[in-house]
């Protein structure tokens, strides 16, 4: 599944939001050579965190910091999930703009697991 996750913090209001898409249409998963435009996407999911329950996660390291983003609406595989913390570290350290995107095609996941 393609899979796109914007991330966004909000100083002001100490919040972070994570929304998640994806492209519901089969044809992607055909295809490898699929090219995915900004249209393809629906909106599945959005969540808001708290900016200081992130924040104290992030300073207990990468696993404390999944965990806390992690709840049962909203449990990305573990691959994306580290790709999503990475960012969010980013943002909280200052080394990222106020919102990014995380872009996760869990094909590549499948084709590294047949390669072994």
């Amino acid at each position: 599944m393609l899979q796109r996750f914007d991330i966004a913090r909000d100083k002001q209001s100490n919040c972070i939001s994570i929304k998640e898409f994806a492209v519901l249409e089969t044809k992607s998963h055909k295809r490898q050579d699929y090219k995915h435009t900004a249209k393809d996407y629906s909106l599945v999911h959005e969540v808001s965190f708290d900016g200081n329950l992130i924040h104290a996660a992030i300073k207990e390291g990468q696993k404390a910091l999944i965990s806390e983003l992690r709840s049962g609406s909203f449990f990305p595989i573990h691959h994306c999930a580290e790709l999503i913390a990475n960012r969010v570290t980013a943002l909280f350290n200052g080394n990222a703009t106020q919102d990014v995107e995380v872009f996760f095609d869990d094909r590549t996941i499948l084709s590294a697991h047949e390669q072994e």
